[in-house]
């Protein structure tokens, strides 16, 4: 069932493999791959700045 899965969450189909075991479950790999590709993301938009430093903005 694990490797179903997987392959499941690749966009592997029940059709492509035979004897593989399909459910009618929910999907949310799309999503989860998706949060987590927004969290790399805002990541690597964090930085430190000066606190004394916002006198420079205004």
């Amino acid at each position: 069932a694990a490797i179903d899965f997987l392959l499941l969450a690749q966009g592997h189909g029940c059709e492509e493999l035979e004897g593989m075991c399909c459910m009618n479950l929910s999907d949310h790999s799309e999503s989860i791959h998706r949060s987590i590709q927004m969290l790399k993301e805002g990541v690597q938009k964090l930085r430190v700045e000066d606190p004394w430093n916002w006198l420079d903005k205004l």
